[in-house]
């Protein structure tokens, strides 16, 4: 598919959402600027006990419940040390990690902590990308409502590409491998990809990879700010001065990039499981944050004069900490898991072929004699054909004609008359 893909909430999923969610998870990705390591920045530009004071306002301000990072120091010593000073921290004792991996011998990694008390992981993967590996984390939520032996997956996936324009083809690459990586193992699944991709716009081939389907069918990120204008290019461009995340400094200190606020290179990307809310967790709308930005900070230091968006405490602790905002979205989970994904799961449907041409074939296994209706969904939410036939019980198939249908990305909605229900991604080409 060629053209840009804008992340709009499909109105008819979202009505079949529960009215109550039974928690909602706060995500947050944070470039820490070399914590804990001096090869670069030494204790005396970048000491890692006073940007823990700062990381502890900004934490406190936050409040996430998965904490992913770039630019940590690799040793283990850091990471107890992070979560005793940061995390595990009045009370607390319920963050955890995990052991480090780095196949590329960096000096500096990819991280996460995580609350406990909400999630376990399952998983870690490392994917050995250059110039660091790609971190790849598979969660499951500690939800009391899932029945024995169930779970809702939520992936993170961790990348910190290399920086410079000139650099375009290696982060495209490194795009590439974690794209591949979703594509076998992730397809269907709850999937968020973070970090500092350090990309200068919309244009860039490593973003098109990863937000476009024309090589990746089966699977693909959405940007949350897409229908709020954060797409485009915005390096150095005032129209974008609200999504920049870097830098947070206007002029040269120590180790921190100087310039002011004038880059997006922090992301959290999201699968269009969770932004269509068909999977059991779904983004919150308008939840997506860059913690310090007010939109009036271009080219600015994010300290300097009046800060709409945060305490001027924070607005300090973000200057000093990083010279990169930290990114927040807000994932709700559905309180219900257990009995809809027992009813979605004896459909037993699926859509082949996929990508199709002018006609697909869905192919299903019906638990009971009943009505089935299959309604095909544009990105825009409207309702693009509907048909609905009677069906004995077993293995079933149905002819779904696209002839009529543009080139594009769409989503299958299938409900028996006895309330089981199935959604499917689906690719004209």
């Amino acid at each position: 598919m060629k053209r840009k893909i804008h992340l709009i909430i499909i109105l008819a999923l979202q009505m079949a959402w529960p009215a109550m969610a039974q928690d909602t998870l706060t995500v947050m990705q944070y470039n820490l600027l070399y914590y804990g390591n001096t090869s670069t920045c030494d204790e005396y530009d970048n000491n890692t006990q006073h940007k823990d004071e700062c990381i502890r306002v900004i934490l406190d301000e936050v409040k996430p419940n998965i904490l992913t990072v770039c630019e940590f120091g690799a040793t283990q010593s850091l990471q107890n040390d992070f979560l005793r000073h940061n995390l595990n921290i009045n009370g607390a004792n319920y963050w955890q990690s995990d052991n480090i991996i780095n196949y590329a011998n960096s000096s500096i990694i990819n991280h996460i902590f995580f609350d406990s008390r909400k999630m376990g992981l399952k998983k870690h993967v490392a994917l050995r990308t250059h110039p660091r590996d790609t971190d790849v984390y598979e969660l499951y939520m500690r939800t009391p409502s899932l029945a024995v032996g169930d779970t809702i997956k939520l992936v993170c996936i961790v990348a910190h590409t290399k920086a410079g324009k000139e650099w375009e083809s290696s982060r495209r690459a490194q795009m590439q491998m974690a794209m591949d990586y979703v594509n076998q193992h992730y397809s269907t699944e709850n999937v968020l990809i973070m970090g500092d991709f350090n990309m200068y716009g919309a244009s860039e081939s490593g973003y098109r990879l990863l937000t476009q389907t024309y090589s990746n069918p089966y699977a693909r990120f959405m940007d949350p700010v897409a229908n709020h204008g954060g797409v485009g290019e915005w390096n150095n461009n005032i129209l974008f001065a609200q999504f920049h995340t870097q830098s947070t400094h206007s002029t040269s200190s120590e180790c921190f990039v100087d310039g002011g606020l004038d880059d997006r290179f922090d992301f959290i990307l999201m699968s269009d499981e969770i932004a269509f809310s068909y999977n059991h967790l779904r983004y919150v709308n308008n939840s997506y944050n860059a913690v310090g930005n007010d939109g009036h900070h271009f080219n600015m230091s994010v300290d300097q004069g009046y800060n709409s968006s945060v305490p001027a405490a924070v607005a300090e602790a973000l200057f000093d900490a990083s010279d990169h905002l930290p990114v927040t979205m807000k994932i709700a989970v559905d309180a219900k898991l257990g009995v809809d994904e027992a009813e979605e799961a004896v459909l037993q449907a699926f859509v082949a072929p996929n990508p199709a041409t002018d006609m697909t074939q869905v192919s299903f296994f019906n638990p009971s004699d009943g009505e089935v209706s299959f309604e095909v969904y544009s990105l825009q939410g409207q309702r693009v054909s509907r048909a609905t036939n009677h069906y004995n019980s077993g293995s079933q198939q149905f002819e779904l004609d696209l002839h009529d249908l543009p080139n594009g990305f769409y989503l299958l909605r299938m409900s028996h008359s006895d309330g089981w229900k199935q959604t499917l991604k689906m690719v004209k080409n």
